[in-house]
């Protein structure tokens, strides 16, 4: 997503196999994160030799939040309606608390906020 969220403003679809080599991912693998972004509605695809994939929405609307729900799904429901009580209602509720935080720090973190991030450093190298 990072990938097409840099090549979004020249309005081109990236090829599949320009992100697979780029980012040493095998492109068959590759496809399905890419079907599902697409049936999420974050990406578009393009057939035909010129064709590829590019973000369905500008980079700033799109948080990591929904990446991340594309491909993992949201927060789990309870299990139930009842109120649980006791060490495993405390350790449920902690750990449903936890997950909620969790959906809503990265619903806070658009891809546009990552590329900034990211800034000069993407080809750093490190001696050591």
């Amino acid at each position: 997503m990072l990938h097409l969220a840099e090549h979004h403003s020249s309005g081109e679809p990236v090829q599949i196999r320009k992100m697979a080599s780029d980012h040493d991912i095998p492109w068959r693998f590759l496809v399905q994160i890419l079907l599902e972004l697409k049936r999420a509605g974050l990406v578009n695809s393009t057939r035909g030799a010129s064709g590829g994939y590019r973000l369905a929405t500008a980079p700033e609307e799109i948080s990591l939040g929904d990446v991340m729900a594309a491909l993992e799904g949201g927060v789990s429901e309870p299990v139930s309606s009842e109120p649980r009580g006791g060490l495993r209602g405390a350790l449920y509720s902690a750990c449903h608390d936890a997950e909620v935080a969790q959906q809503e720090r990265l619903a806070s973190i658009s891809l546009t906020d990552l590329l900034e991030c990211a800034g000069g450093d993407r080809d750093a190298m490190w001696y050591i």
